[in-house]
């Protein structure tokens, strides 16, 4: 059975002298292993497409649950993230997460089509990369089975206040008094929202895809988004990255 998908390589481990499997995320079928002979090969027709971060469509055949190269056709490498360092160590965090986090067999067109645009702000520097960090952890994770409910008070139903409290745990937001209120809250870690930055985090999590690297924050509000951001995929996946260790030290030496 032969099948065509997009997908963008967020993975690769050696086999042999020539081939490898590729761990592709793809817009029909999820993330999946590929096999994919001939890859290193020098002139070989799926050197490109097997490359890390290479965006292309691939020819697969597949048995069971096994999928092989048939044929490929690169449409973007994003080579040009590995002339920075701090980019390419951030590239490396975002395939960790979606190696952790995409399921197989089912559609992420989507997600795959946000994905290809965090690469590509990378691949161009034209952003801040914290902010691009940011808004690819809390987009991909609330998009992928983790979207919080930050639509109002989860006691009392208040939009707005002054002051909000996001607990990553719970993945919920509650006003000032009601958090006050509750005894549980007080042992949970919680992050206080202004106005502004509670409208950051709806913009990300409820906004369409276009419109994700189309905004701008000052460096303060990307900061604290980005520490909000880090504290939910750790109480939500219950897991940390080596990756993500790595980039630190990288731009604390950079």
């Amino acid at each position: 059975m032969l099948i065509t998908v997009k997908g963008i390589v967020v993975g690769r481990r050696e086999v042999g002298e020539s081939g490898c499997f590729l761990d592709v995320f793809t817009d029909r079928a999820g993330l999946i292993e590929v096999m994919a002979h001939g890859a290193k090969k020098i002139g070989g027709s799926n050197l490109a497409a097997s490359s890390m971060f290479a965006y292309a469509e691939f020819c697969l055949s597949k048995k069971g649950t096994r999928y092989t190269i048939n044929s490929t056709r690169p449409i973007y490498t994003f080579h040009d993230i590995s002339k920075s360092i701090e980019a390419f160590s951030l590239a490396a965090y975002f395939a960790d997460i979606i190696k952790y986090c995409a399921t197989s067999e089912e559609d992420h067109s989507e997600l795959l089509r946000f994905v290809c645009m965090a690469f590509y702000q990378l691949e161009k520097g034209k952003r801040p990369i914290n902010f691009i960090k940011a808004v690819f952890e809390f987009r991909f994770i609330t998009h992928i089975g983790f979207m919080p409910d930050l639509r109002a008070c989860q006691e009392c139903a208040s939009y707005l206040d002054d002051v909000m409290y996001f607990l990553p745990s719970e993945g919920m937001i509650f006003c000032s008094n009601c958090y006050t209120k509750l005894a549980f809250t007080r042992n949970k870690d919680a992050y206080e929202l202004d106005p502004t930055l509670l409208h950051i985090m709806r913009y990300v999590a409820y906004s369409d895809t276009e419109k994700m690297f189309k905004f701008r924050i000052s460096e303060k509000y990307e900061q604290r988004f980005g520490e909000i951001t880090e504290a939910y995929i750790e109480a939500q996946l219950e897991t940390s990255f080596n990756t993500l260790k790595y980039y630190k030290d990288v731009l604390a030496e950079y």
